[in-house]
């Protein structure tokens, strides 16, 4: 059983949620948001671009900026014609998600006209769902809550009056806990807690083409995250460690003023999925592998393209498309991870009041394709057991900011 249990388990580590790409969470800056964050890369962004591309802050005013985004999901996962009846009668209709906030705050500090320091916290990957005791996909996931807390800071500096450079690091603290069943009989359950921190680092740099063009690039790298825990059952708790590997990103940005008062932005960003191809587990005190999963993520590239318009009276409005691709697949997809292409639609605001402070707001209403499981699953003393599903899912979410100078 101890084996089962822990392939089921360290799955979940690895794909324990999905918001935009995979489980990253895109969500850290309402301004961009209020362009699905088309052009974030370009540096344009003021505060935020400390998170997205650093090289941006050379030049800005000292200055913080704090946001949150409500994420509220739509999603019903259906039992269909691949679940087999081991675990007939179950509850075979399911809304596991409820609403989570996601924060951000970044914070500028200039050192002189050519260089910057930038600083950066928020939670850009996480995921939770709950599918309750009696779900039909027990025996692949009952509930999972994963995050991971990332502070960054960077330094910032112009190498010419065109082209600025950067380059951070980022410390980040994983936390995740999942339960599933650890056999057919009802209410026999496993308990995986584990945490653990890791390091990457950020690179950006962003390039004015002209007056009215500016260019950007940025690049995080891929981190290990080395993780300790322990899976309990009622006749046991085995010692574990693992590997949580985060992706590198890589984005391209553009923005080109249009006029003096409008704005049109592009970006094209490519997320590291690959890394997760397989995941082990190693007996934290016997050194031997107990337990692997095969994940079968692949790299994908997304798409998104805005604009915004100022008026005089201090307002300016913004609204962006994204196209956004799943890294899963039909043959390894979980219900912790049930996902799938989806579009972001977005439409944002921001009021100036004064000569410090700027208000944000942004909408985005997310449509994603029908996802579809097939997961085979091993209970103790019980044959494959295929979890199958459909999935219908949308989600919409609130973001509202401010943005200070001082």
């Amino acid at each position: 059983m101890r084996k089962s249990i822990l392939a089921v388990a360290t799955l979940a580590i690895v794909s324990a949620g999905a918001q935009a790409a995979g489980f990253y969470l895109k969500e850290q800056s309402v301004v961009g948001q209020g362009r699905a964050f088309a052009g974030s890369a370009a540096g344009t962004d003021g505060a935020s671009a400390a998170y997205f591309n650093p090289a941006g802050i050379v030049g800005l005013e000292r200055q913080v900026e704090v946001g949150v985004h409500y994420i509220e999901p739509d999603v019903t996962v259906s039992q269909n014609a691949d679940q087999t009846s081991l675990l007939a009668g179950s509850n075979t209709s399911v809304e596991p998600y409820s609403g989570k906030p996601v924060p951000n705050a970044q914070l500028v500090l200039p050192i002189d006209d050519t260089s910057a320091v930038g600083l950066s916290v928020g939670a850009p990957f996480g995921f939770s769902n709950d599918y309750g005791d009696s779900s039909f996909t027990r025996a692949d996931n009952i509930k999972v809550d994963l995050s991971v807390i990332e502070l960054s800071a960077s330094y910032a500096r112009a190498l010419s009056e065109r082209t600025n450079l950067s380059a951070g690091l980022v410390y980040q603290s994983l936390n995740v806990e999942q339960v599933v069943a650890a056999s057919s009989t009802a209410g026999i359950q496993a308990t995986q807690k584990a945490d653990g921190t890791g390091l990457a680092a950020v690179f950006g740099i962003t390039h004015k083409v002209s007056p009215q063009t500016q260019v950007g690039f940025s690049y995080r790298t891929k981190s290990d995250v080395d993780l300790t825990g322990t899976i309990a059952t009622p006749a046991s708790t085995t010692p574990i460690t693992t590997v949580f590997k985060l992706p590198d990103i890589a984005a391209f940005g553009i923005a080109h003023e249009i006029s003096d008062t409008t704005r049109i932005y592009g970006d094209a960003t490519w997320y590291g999925w690959s890394t997760y191809d397989k995941t082990v587990a190693i007996h934290a005190t016997a050194g031997v592998e107990v337990s692997s999963a095969t994940n079968n993520y692949k790299n994908t590239i997304s798409y998104a393209f805005g604009a915004e318009h100022d008026y005089s009276n201090g307002l300016t409005v913004r609204a962006g498309v994204h196209f956004d691709p799943t890294p899963t697949n039909d043959t390894d997809r979980s219900t912790t991870t049930p996902d799938s292409d989806r579009t972001w639609l977005s439409f944002g605001a921001s009021k100036r009041i004064g000569n410090a402070l700027t208000l944000d707001g942004a909408l985005t209403h997310i449509l994603a394709d029908d996802g579809k499981i097939n997961k085979a699953n091993t209970l103790s003393g019980n044959p494959v057991l295929n979890v199958g599903a459909d999935v219908k899912a949308s989600t919409n979410i609130l973001s509202l900011g401010l943005r200070y100078k001082f």
